[in-house]
């Protein structure tokens, strides 16, 4: 349903028409008056059917041409232009059915975006606190907390928590799979940061040396993952703003999107600014990690780099410099998750030499003496890009975590469980004379057995 209600700017006198995409979620805007070029703030709340607006007001018009303006929280919208109230043209939501190619596929991907929202509304701050027990010592609450929390989810692999490896491998699970975070980063996306995860502890050739790595380098798990969070909470923030291009980028349809014709009016650029610069940052002091173990896998070696610089040359750069002169190949193993970081960009907002045009959604981005121009929906595109490797990178420092664990003699009590449980269903089991022998020799008892023992050294009730 689509509501059409008229403001009139308190400056200009201004009449502009908003042109309201009802929906799920409420609806943030901002408009400049075309007229005085003063910018207009309000808020379209769905359940009470209310708008809330500073700088204007809400007026009756019967003018046959008018200023334009489309809202809508989860579709793309076109930008500002006179109307004449004849003119006949599609809803955003008619409109971004033709986007996705099938109604279902787009009611589909956008009915996903709305886990995370529930879960900020719902489920963050129980999260956070959870993992700050963690990261705080607390671990008589936490395996309490926890073990209770994983009894509702019964594909985590274990039903209850006994030490600090079963707690971290609890709070991972829960934090990817009952928040909607993966339907942000995308089910592909998040498996490909899984698998590359697994390299570090999986890789048996190279712990001794990413084990030194992590000492000499001082990694700091509990400093990277309470920063990390932070982000996730100011992302949280301005959520809302990038459903719609979230949808379309989970449905491979953003580059369907006219950009000169649409995009998202919901979005605000210095809320998104902020996250964008703050993430990058965060990014930037954790790139280590990702140079280190590229170093570990292709040259055997955590101090020497692929640009034949060292390790410690990189910690001296600016952040500035780190991607500029070549310290990370995307195509070593892992390096291709960061690809999309933007440079150029993170050095304009940081410099605050950045300016959009809200009625064409222009952003120009100025570097020294070199320009780049963005729209709205493709800055917003960063910064999901940015959230994405926010993940990438825990994903990496919960696998590191893990080694660091078993290094220090901690280990995953529900393996441990599991191993004493197929050891006692193996000794109940009757071993007939010919059959073969659990050692895996692939003989029969009969051959291998000595003394009744197996080639193993373990003792079975064969029956011998």
């Amino acid at each position: 349903m689509v509501n059409n209600v008229f403001i009139q700017c308190n400056a200009c006198k201004m009449k502009i028409n908003l042109r309201v995409q009802i929906g799920l979620f409420d609806i943030p805007f901002h408009v400049r008056c075309p007229k005085c070029h003063s910018t207009i703030y309000g808020k379209v709340f769905v359940e009470d059917n209310n708008i809330d607006v500073e700088n204007a007001n809400i007026v009756q018009c019967d003018d046959e041409e008018f200023y334009s303006v489309e809202l809508s929280a989860e579709f793309p919208t076109r930008k500002a232009t006179h109307k004449k109230i004849y003119e006949i043209e599609l809803s955003p939501y008619m409109r971004n059915l033709l986007l996705y190619g099938s109604n279902e596929k787009a009611i589909e991907e956008t009915q996903k975006t709305m886990y995370f929202a529930n879960f900020v509304k719902s489920g963050l701050s129980e999260m956070k606190q959870n993992f700050e027990l963690f990261w705080n010592n607390q671990d008589k609450i936490l395996f309490a907390r926890v073990t209770d929390m994983i009894k509702q989810y019964p594909y985590i692999p274990f039903s209850e928590v006994n030490n600090n490896f079963d707690a971290a491998v609890a709070l991972h699970q829960l934090l990817l799979t009952t928040t909607g975070i993966s339907s942000i980063i995308g089910k592909d996306t998040l498996g490909e940061y899984t698998k590359i995860g697994k390299l570090v502890i999986e890789d048996r050739n190279h712990l001794t040396q990413i084990r030194e790595f992590i000492a000499n380098s001082r990694i700091d798990f509990n400093s990277i993952e309470i920063k990390g969070f932070k982000l996730i909470e100011l992302f949280a923030k301005v959520y809302e703003q990038l459903i719609p291009v979230i949808a379309l980028k989970n449905g491979d349809c953003l580059e369907n999107v006219d950009k000169n014709q649409f995009g998202i009016m919901t979005a605000n650029f210095d809320e998104l600014t902020d996250f964008y610069a703050k993430s990058y940052e965060w990014i930037f002091d954790n790139l280590k990690v990702i140079l280190g173990l590229n170093n570990i896998f292709v040259r055997n070696d955590s101090t020497k780099c692929v640009n034949g610089k060292t390790y410690q040359d990189f910690i001296r750069e600016s952040n500035g410099n780190k991607m500029k002169n070549g310290y990370v190949d995307e195509k070593e193993p892992f390096g291709k998750p960061i690809s999309s970081l933007n440079n150029r960009v993170r050095n304009a907002i940081q410099h605050f030499d950045s300016d959009i045009d809200y009625e064409t959604q222009l952003i120009t981005f100025k570097d020294r003496n070199k320009s780049v121009d963005l729209y709205l929906i493709d800055f917003a595109d960063l910064c999901i890009e940015n959230f994405r490797i926010i993940f990438y990178v825990l994903e990496l420092v919960y696998n590191l975590r893990k080694l660091d664990f078993i290094q220090k003699g901690i280990a995953p009590s529900f393996v441990a469980s599991k191993i004493r449980v197929d050891e006692q269903q193996q000794k109940k089991k009757k071993i007939g004379r010919n059959e073969p022998c659990p050692c895996g020799s692939g003989k029969n008892i009969n051959d291998v057995a000595v003394n009744n023992k197996s080639l193993c050294g373990r003792r079975y009730k064969c029956g011998l």
